[in-house]
């Protein structure tokens, strides 16, 4: 069993979120985006479209968030 933890990478809109990840895969660093809007709406409550988030190891932090400042240059 794989026993590395997940930080909190980013939260925004899922097509945002789906641009980083695409990123982050070019660069060997895996991430998880967890949609929060769509959990939210199946459990029947609401939530905002940029609720989305996405994270990585804690270990691929540091390289990842360089490439996040990096990728946010462009919005």
């Amino acid at each position: 069993m794989d026993k590395r933890k997940h930080i909190k990478l980013y939260t925004g809109s899922l097509i945002m979120l789906k641009g980083l990840a695409n990123l982050l895969d070019s660069k060997n660093i895996p991430s998880l985006i967890k949609n929060v809007f769509e959990s939210a709406i199946l459990g029947g409550y609401g939530a905002s479209e940029n609720s989305n988030e996405i994270w990585v190891y804690e270990e691929d932090y540091d390289k990842a968030k360089t490439l996040l400042d990096e990728y946010l240059k462009d919005f």
